[in-house]
């Protein structure tokens, strides 16, 4: 098979960060593998030119909800880039949303799933909404649809041997002579002196 402009990614006139008008010709349609000794602008081109540039085309596709959940990329300084594929990148960033939102959150398969289950749902519903993870009908209780329960510890949080003035109240911002604390102990209501349980 013989390769043509059409087989390859063409990168002109590359310059983000520290690219100096770096062109590329890239083949399509195969593992190609970027390797160097750190500082030789591997990122630069692999994940600030060709992936931004990709990612933005694609983000372009979602609704303006699932846009301002994802990513933001910056223009690649760059002339053009010709026949760039679609790109998924890899990293340890995390998406920011909601914490009950899930890969087919930001894919906007739940949203067409919501619709589907509210139209053959026995009796139809007919809103979708309902099988909405916010939807507090459907959450367990306790977790409100985390799956995590968190619950105080009151032994643990207040030392009731102890008085205010000594620490009785064991958070951060309740620390003697931390300025939430004051508003109790300055207050006259109370001597801050005694231990809360005596």
């Amino acid at each position: 098979m013989v390769n043509t402009e059409k087989d390859h990614i063409l990168t002109n006139d590359a310059n983000t960060h520290n690219l100096k008008h770096l062109s590329i010709k890239i083949t399509k349609h195969k593992i190609s593998v970027f390797t160097g000794v750190s500082g030789s602008r591997k990122t630069s081109l692999v994940f600030s030119t060709l992936a931004a540039e990709s990612q933005r085309h694609i983000n372009k596709t979602y609704s303006a909800y699932i846009q301002q959940l994802l990513p933001r990329f910056e223009n690649p300084e760059v002339t053009s880039i010709k026949k760039l594929s679609f790109s998924i990148i890899v990293n340890q960033k995390q998406i920011s949303g909601n914490i009950r939102s899930a890969i087919g959150t930001f894919n906007e398969i739940y949203t067409g799933l919501r619709l589907l289950f509210s139209r053959l749902a026995t009796p139809s519903i007919g809103y979708s909404m309902v099988y909405s993870f916010n939807n507090t009908d459907g959450m367990y209780p306790y977790c409100q649809g985390t799956g995590v329960i968190t619950q105080i510890d009151i032994k643990k949080l207040v030392l009731s041997e102890k008085s205010l003035n000594q620490g009785a109240i064991v958070f951060p911002t309740f620390r003697p002579g931390g300025w939430r604390l004051s508003r109790y102990t300055e207050s006259g209501f109370f001597d801050s002196d005694l231990p809360l349980k005596f």
